[in-house]
């Protein structure tokens, strides 16, 4: 049993949605560096986890999906869409969500952050001074606009690990089956 094991009872996000066992060579060259697996699912634990006053859990799993659909990450983005759904949140928003269609979203404030969020994404030069006012003017504080970009930062960077270690594993297969 790995260091990886027994500090977590599941495997953790990008393990298990690419399906990555203990017996798969692409399982083995990830935790290598079981430092690296740890940190990345204890940032996603924290960012998407921990109590951001004014912030809920809901708020940071629809950056996420809108992170992961202007990316985009089909894999990704569908698990944002299956944990809004276990949050009871309505099928509506978590569709106009992930089509992007902001404009759609009565919920001003909400509507503010995912803008903010496509913007970091598709345009991070436009998340400028008066990008950061327009988050002000919703109600949002600046602790909870730094952890609104630190969340966006973070899904981008899963986003390329999923792809990287896909690629791999792809790579992986089509070595075993040659």
């Amino acid at each position: 049993m790995t260091n990886h094991e027994t500090l977590h009872s599941k495997p953790d996000t990008l393990d298990h949605l690419l399906g990555l066992t203990p017996s798969h060579p692409t399982y083995e060259i990830r935790h290598q560096r079981t430092k690296v697996v740890d940190a990345t699912q204890a940032s996603e634990d924290l960012l998407l986890g921990t109590p951001v006053e004014g912030l809920s859990v809901s708020d940071r799993l629809l950056v996420a999906l809108l992170a992961c659909a202007l990316t985009p990450s089909e894999a990704l983005k569908n698990e944002y869409v299956n944990r809004l759904s276990a949050l009871g949140i309505p099928e509506q928003t978590i569709q106009t969500v992930a089509s992007a269609q902001l404009d759609q979203l009565n919920d001003q404030r909400l509507r503010q952050i995912l803008i903010f969020t496509a913007t970091l994404i598709t345009d991070p030069v436009k998340a400028d001074k008066q990008a950061l006012l327009a988050l002000k003017a919703s109600g949002l504080s600046t602790p909870q606009i730094t952890a609104l970009a630190q969340l966006v930062a973070f899904v981008s960077y899963q986003v390329r690990v999923y792809a990287g270690l896909h690629a791999l594993k792809a790579l992986n297969t089509q070595g075993a089956q040659s």
